[in-house]
C-alpha cells in the first residue's frame, strides 16, 4: 500500500511539473554551458502562483514576484523532479538568497528512474510594488532537474483595532458638531 501511494505521489508530481514546464529540456548526457535562467510574475491577493523551470548541471534560476497589491503568503512550497532516482535532487539549492543554501526536506525515489523531492520556504507579507526573488542553484546533479515554487496570497488583513478607532472618530466628530449646534 505504501508502495502504491509513494508511486501515485510521484506520477501527480511528474505530471504537475511536466504540464507547467516553462520548456522541454533534451538532454544527451554531455554538460552544455551552465546557464542563467529569470522568471517573472506579476503577483496580486487572491491568487495561487506556480512557476517552474527545468535546469541542467550547473544552471542557475532566479524568480522574482512583484506584489501588485497589498498581499500575505502564508507559506512557499518548493519541489523537483529528475530522471535519476532523486539523487539529483540532493544538489538542488535554493532560498531568498543569491547563494541558495536551503534543500529539499523529502526526497522520494520511485525505484524506476524517476524522483521528487518537497520542501517550503517561510511566508511573508509584500506590500504594492515590493519585490520577491527565489534563487535555484544545482550544484551536485548530473542530469535534467525540473524545479517548481507554488503558493498561495490572500489580501493582508485588517488590525481589529482600526475600525474600532475610526467608528470612535466619527462617533466623537458627531457629538461635537451636535455640541455646538
Amino acid at each position: 500500500m505504501n508502495k502504491v501511494a509513494c508511486s501515485a505521489a510521484i506520477a501527480a508530481g511528474l505530471f504537475a511539473a511536466s504540464a507547467s514546464s516553462a520548456s522541454v529540456v533534451v538532454y544527451n548526457g554531455s554538460n552544455p554551458s551552465p546557464s542563467n535562467y529569470t522568471q517573472s510574475a506579476n503577483i496580486f491577493a487572491g491568487a495561487f502562483v506556480s512557476l517552474t523551470q527545468n535546469l541542467l548541471p550547473g544552471d542557475t534560476a532566479q524568480f522574482i514576484y512583484t506584489a501588485i497589491t497589498p498581499l500575505k503568503i502564508a507559506s512557499i512550497a518548493t519541489s523537483g523532479t529528475d530522471a535519476n532516482d532523486g539523487n539529483d535532487l540532493a544538489g538542488i539549492r535554493f532560498g531568498f538568497s543569491s547563494t541558495p543554501t536551503d534543500q529539499f526536506s523529502t526526497i522520494v525515489s520511485s525505484g524506476g528512474g524517476s524522483g521528487w523531492a518537497g520542501g517550503t520556504l517561510p511566508g511573508l507579507t509584500m506590500q504594492a510594488g515590493d519585490t520577491l526573488s527565489i534563487y535555484w542553484s544545482d550544484t551536485g546533479a548530473t542530469g535534467p532537474v525540473s524545479v517548481t515554487a507554488s503558493f498561495d496570497t490572500a489580501a493582508v488583513p485588517l488590525p481589529a483595532a482600526l475600525p474600532l478607532l475610526a467608528g470612535a472618530l466619527g462617533a466623537l466628530g458627531f457629538v461635537r458638531r451636535r455640541a455646538k449646534s
